[in-house]
């Protein structure tokens, strides 16, 4: 009697269990349902619950403002895509670079405006390639004058670079990311010199018309007067902000030779550039993962940009995160790069940012050299840093090819990249600049087409859309759970592979920007 009477007790109970979570999950099912997107809403009410025939049901016409939605709308998972340049919630049709963009048309459109490019990374980098074919593609593109862009005064790579050679008598003294004896501000290249008195000969070598001057500059930081001399002629200088520059010819010739004076006062290194046209500057530092450029000095990157100097920065890291072959777990790097990024963006608000993925590297794994495994969780790790900090993201990794690409360039018979299965050789670096350089037109191309429709393609900005990161499962796999989305109507987007039309110089609504007046000899 006692036993049927505890059975019921436990039915009962048991009824009531199910009954209270059934009553939970139906109130609170639109919770759920952003967790797990295959729940659907309970009602225990449904099967007893009596809705009057003759009652009509009521519409609601929605209007076509709140049906809107873009037709093809990247989000976080947009990553993925090779040889584009991805803003993440954003509709497609616009370019990811808007204000550089806006300067091309301008340029393309025969203004006289300048625009300039700081371009960070490691190795890859190192001696100007890939930037050197880049460079030379968009001046080429754009009918832009030419120039070489900045040049240290010494480098690790002066001995294979092409299109640059600096060589210097006197005694000079380098600080950089890794040892800073003056403890002084480093520019941008991550290097800083110094030496009472420098003699410089200065070459640029990028092809270009003989009859077009270039402006040879010198670039140095807050100190002491210095003292320039050229061809006999002496001027002084003052060195009063954290970025001063000094123009030293403005001719056709391709070399310049000149002494100076510094005592203490930093010399950050040599810039040849056009007077309007595009200027790239290559940022290179052996080792390095994009870090290290949180030592950069606040009141520097604030007179920079306070001059307007740079209107795009791209940081291209990566390979040297993956040292270790079975490294899967790049959070920390996450942690390291953000405060970058977001130094960046506070202090050069006016500058675009790129955020290039990794390239493709190889370790050997039982005899056979194969894709880093953990290449894919850097990448994802890339793309989320670009996601979180609201700027473009490029997926270099899948645009160069994706896994296995960087064992076929060395191995094959004509080598694109060489036997450490990291760096690209001149003729790979041609290839990837390539690559990039479509990427960057394509992008371009989406302004250029919004213009000739006269429309703006700068887009309204959207609210940005609650959406789930890939949360890492473990050190060897990600997962990321489904989101719901309205369906939409994708529209065609053109292929990397199409020509851009080149626009013919037309009357413009675009006005010129007016030059900077600088100090010259």
């Amino acid at each position: 009697m006692n036993h049927n009477k505890n059975n019921s007790k436990k039915v009962i109970a048991l009824i009531l269990v199910v009954t209270i979570i059934q009553l939970t999950l139906s109130v609170y099912s639109d919770l759920f349902s952003a967790y797990y997107p295959y729940f659907k809403n309970v009602d225990l009410l449904s099967d007893i619950l009596v809705i009057p025939k003759n009652k009509k049901t009521r519409t609601h016409k929605i209007s076509h403002k709140e049906i809107s939605v873009p037709t093809t709308f990247n989000d976080f998972f947009a990553y993925e895509k090779k040889g584009t340049l991805i803003r993440f919630n954003q509709d497609t049709i616009y370019p990811a670079l808007q204000k550089i963009n806006e300067k091309l048309l301008a340029l393309a459109y025969g203004k006289n405006v300048k625009i300039r490019i700081a371009w960070f990374g490691d190795s890859q980098i190192e001696g100007d390639f890939i930037t050197q074919d880049v460079r030379e593609m968009l001046q080429n593109y754009f009918g832009a004058p030419k120039g070489v862009g900045y040049v240290p005064l010494t480098s690790i790579a002066s001995d294979f670079r092409r299109t640059a050679k600096v060589s210097t008598t006197g005694f000079v003294t380098a600080d950089n990311f890794k040892k800073n004896t003056h403890q002084a501000p480093l520019f941008l290249s991550g290097y800083s010199f110094y030496g009472n008195t420098i003699d410089v000969s200065f070459w640029d070598n990028v092809r270009k018309d003989p009859q077009q001057a270039t402006q040879k500059w010198l670039l140095y930081g807050k100190g002491d007067t210095i003292a320039i001399k050229i061809n006999d002629t002496t001027k002084k200088f003052p060195a009063t902000h954290e970025f001063n520059r000094a123009l030293l010819t403005n001719n056709p010739s391709r070399r310049v030779s000149f002494s100076v004076t510094s005592q203490k006062t930093p010399i950050f290194g040599l810039s040849s550039e056009p007077q309007s046209g595009i200027v790239l500057d290559n940022f290179s530092f052996r080792g390095i993962t994009g870090v290290e450029l949180k030592k950069l000095n606040q009141n520097l990157l604030k007179e920079i940009n306070k001059s307007g100097y740079y209107d795009l920065v791209v940081f291209q890291y990566g390979v040297n995160l993956m040292f270790k072959p079975d490294d899967t777990n790049y959070d920390y790097y996450y942690r390291g790069m953000k405060p970058v990024l977001k130094k960046f963006k506070t202090l050069m608000p006016n500058t675009e940012i790129v955020l290039f993925s990794c390239s493709d590297r190889a370790f050997n794994y039982d005899g056979t050299w194969k894709t880093a495994v953990g290449i894919d969780s850097l990448i994802q790790t890339q793309a989320r840093l670009a996601y979180d900090m609201d700027v473009p993201f490029y997926n270099f990794y899948k645009s160069m090819g994706g896994k296995g690409t960087i064992v076929k360039w060395a191995d094959s018979t004509v080598q694109l990249a060489n036997k450490d299965y990291i760096h690209f050789n001149y003729r790979g670096a041609k290839v990837v600049a390539k690559i990039i350089f479509d990427a960057l037109i394509k992008d371009y191309s989406k302004a250029l087409n919004l213009y000739k429709q006269n429309r703006s393609f700068i887009p309204t900005p959207n609210k940005k859309p609650s959406q789930d990161i890939p949360i890492k499962k473990n050190s060897q796999e990600t997962i990321s759970r489904k989101i719901d989305s309205p369906k939409v109507v994708k529209s065609k987007e053109s292929s990397s592979k199409d020509e851009v039309e080149k626009p013919i110089i037309v009357k413009s609504k675009i006005e010129k920007s007016p030059e900077k007046k600088t100090d010259s000899i």
